[in-house]
């Protein structure tokens, strides 16, 4: 064996490693943030590697990636006019890593039909793994993970308490935030392997576990997310006529098992949406809305940078009327009742908005914000330019129907520059693009 074949031999078993560890992602991030990210920068280096190496740099040209690289400058930029420079450089240099990784996917890992196969395959088991531990929790209280952890490697047991169920997430409940990401492309994905006879059927009673888990779950966002994901999936079924029944089955067959099994929870979280819109600028989102927007009052223009939400938001000046001046022992990040005014005044401090825009707005300044709602209108340019091939792909489809309702105005969000909700993003954006650039090929 010459040296050329073993060096492309070495190559060719790199490439299959890192490709088998971003197909496993879905699962990897159940146990690991840290593990994941670490994946995503392999990737991404290995990407650019073979870029130099093969002299093929037309991903480039692709108009949502100048973009993300002219907002990924932007970041820089406003990072040296931050609140906090350090904080701000600490996540926006490496931010890059995102618009790599989903390219990288679009070009390299995900150009094969069998390597998108085994994306699908991971999601779908990533997914039918969170059910069982959701259910574990559900009916006994702790997920198998925790029981496991707990009589093995003597770790204390945990779980979503009262009113969450964390699965097999130890860190925070995101169950209801894994489903809503990810249920719907491997639901409607896998179908592709199934039996036209048996689809429907397996469709009907996938997505209604899984809608009854992402209720279960009590996260709020999500199961508001993935009602949007089913209206914005209805004009799927509203062109293609047999399959609208299904989808209004599915809905009501849902309901029913909701109503009939936890109506209390139901009638909680219903008031307590309705309460909050009513009232919003009360409302404890409402509060730190408010907030973000004193932010970007005071820094219009660069906004106060990355991860900076957390520590401007005890400065005086984007306080509370009922925060301000309450001396010692009063503190943003907690609700408190002023006596002086006789009213109380939900938390003005948070990690983050919990809002998108916002946090845009407050973190990045109004540049920011237009440049990320110019990368938003190239992903719905690109999709509608592209809805015919979309529409016969049913795992595009799912796909996008997860991620429309987390880029609309209103909706309550997770940092987007957060690892661990950016990485979720960013692989959904990269296999979506796989699948539309594959096809305008026609490879």
């Amino acid at each position: 064996m010459n040296l050329k074949t073993s060096l492309s031999l070495n190559n060719f078993n790199l490439i299959n490693f890192i490709s088998w560890c971003v197909f496993a992602l879905p699962i990897i991030l159940i146990f690991s943030n840290s593990l994941a990210d670490i994946i995503v920068v392999t990737a991404s280096i290995f990407f650019i590697f073979q870029s130099i190496k093969n002299k093929k740099w037309e991903w480039l040209n692709e108009p949502w990636i100048k973009i993300g690289f002219l907002i990924y400058l932007w970041l820089i930029i406003a990072s040296f006019f931050a609140y906090n420079q350090e904080l701000a450089l600490s996540r926006s240099l490496p931010w890059i890593r995102f618009i790599i990784f989903s390219a990288s996917l679009q070009f390299l890992f995900l150009i094969k039909k069998k390597n998108r196969d085994r994306l699908l395959l991971s999601v779908f088991i990533a997914i039918i793994y969170v059910g069982i531990e959701m259910l574990t929790e559900y009916f006994t209280g702790t997920s198998l993970y925790s029981k496991i952890r707990f009589n093995f490697f003597d770790s204390l047991y945990f779980s979503g308490g009262p009113h969450r169920i964390s699965g097999p997430f130890k860190d925070a409940p995101k169950t209801g935030i894994f489903l809503a990401y990810f249920a719907l492309p491997a639901i409607l994905g896998i179908t592709k392997f199934i039996s036209k006879k048996y689809s429907t059927l397996f469709i009907i009673l996938s997505l209604t576990i899984s809608l009854f888990l992402i209720y279960i779950s009590g996260h709020r966002s999500s199961i508001l997310s993935i009602f949007l994901s089913l209206i914005f999936l209805s004009m799927y079924f509203f062109w293609s006529k047999k399959r609208i029944i299904f989808l209004f089955s599915s809905i009501l067959l849902f309901g029913i098992i909701i109503y009939n099994s936890i109506p209390n929870k139901t009638e909680n979280i219903y008031i307590k949406t309705y309460k909050e819109l009513k009232n919003y600028n009360n409302s404890p989102y409402g509060s730190l809305s408010i907030t973000a927007l004193k932010m970007f009052k005071e820094h219009p223009f660069f906004g106060i940078g990355l991860k900076n939400y957390r520590v401007a938001c005890e400065n005086d000046k984007f306080l509370s009327k009922g925060h301000l001046g309450t001396g010692y022992g009063v503190s943003p990040w907690k609700g408190h009742y002023n006596e002086g005014l006789k009213k109380y005044f939900e938390a003005t401090c948070s990690s983050h908005p919990h809002n998108l825009y916002l946090t845009w707005l407050a973190e990045t300044g109004a540049i920011g914000l237009i440049l990320f709602t110019v990368l938003i209108f190239i992903f719905c340019k690109d999709i509608f330019s592209q809805r015919k091939i979309i529409i016969n792909q049913i795992v595009a489809l799912g796909i996008i129907s997860s991620i429309f309702p987390k880029f609309l105005p209103m909706m309550p969000s997770l940092n987007f520059f957060s690892n661990w909700n950016a990485i979720c993003v960013w692989l959904l954006i990269g296999w979506m693009y796989s699948l539309i650039k594959i096809k305008r090929e026609n490879l």
